[in-house]
């Protein structure tokens, strides 16, 4: 074999065993704009067992943020239950005095009855209460991160500063005391969009396009 020809398939074979080895970049996310009332996202997260009478109950909590303001509406359960994730958008619309025109929705059985790459069929149950409400669901992408970091955010953020070493005596005490820390404390945290403003103060701009 030529010369010339071997140092070419000898390149090429270097070249294909360097890119196999290079590690693959990781996709770089940027943080997401919305504009006031555009959207909030939604998620369920779980917090270990309270005892209820003489029964041990799973304990959950709905969670809703408003993307623009990250604002955070937070109610407890005893369980995931579909009646009570229509609870918790009844409650946090009351709460709020308002609806966003979007909901984002990880892939909650509760919200995405079924799913083929793009094409979404939401709970039929979650369409009635959208319709009656006037918001549009919509669904992450699989495996897209940054879709509903608002969110994600805001359970680790009601674990770490709120439920902690919290000690209530029902249900609703745990509730009261949740929008009681979510004014005086979650409400006062310094606004991502601009440090100068806090949460609250964001959330004020937004509720008048709620």
């Amino acid at each position: 074999m030529p010369a010339r020809c071997w140092r070419s398939i000898r390149g090429c074979q270097v070249r294909d065993k360097v890119a196999e080895l290079r590690p693959t970049p990781r996709e770089a996310f940027l943080r997401r704009r919305t504009f006031p009332a555009e959207e909030a996202q939604v998620d369920w997260a779980s917090f270990g067992h309270v005892v209820i009478g003489a029964a041990r109950r799973a304990l959950s909590a709905f969670i809703l943020t408003l993307t623009y303001s990250r604002w955070i509406f937070l109610r407890f359960f005893l369980d995931q239950s579909m009646e009570n994730f229509l609870r918790g958008h009844v409650y946090a619309f009351a709460d709020l005095q308002g609806v966003p025109r979007h909901l984002l929705y990880d892939n909650l059985r509760s919200a995405v009855s079924e799913r083929h790459g793009d094409a979404v069929r939401f709970n039929l149950r979650l369409l009635e209460l959208a319709s009656h409400y006037h918001f549009s669901p919509r669904a992450c992408r699989p495996a897209r991160g940054n879709e509903k970091g608002a969110v994600e955010r805001s359970v680790r953020y009601i674990r770490d500063s709120f439920f902690a070493a919290r000690s209530f005596t029902t249900l609703d005490d745990l509730n009261r005391q949740a929008l009681v820390w979510r004014d005086e404390v979650a409400g006062n945290r310094r606004w991502p969009g601009d440090d100068r403003r806090t949460v609250a103060e964001a959330f004020l701009e937004e509720a008048a396009h709620l």
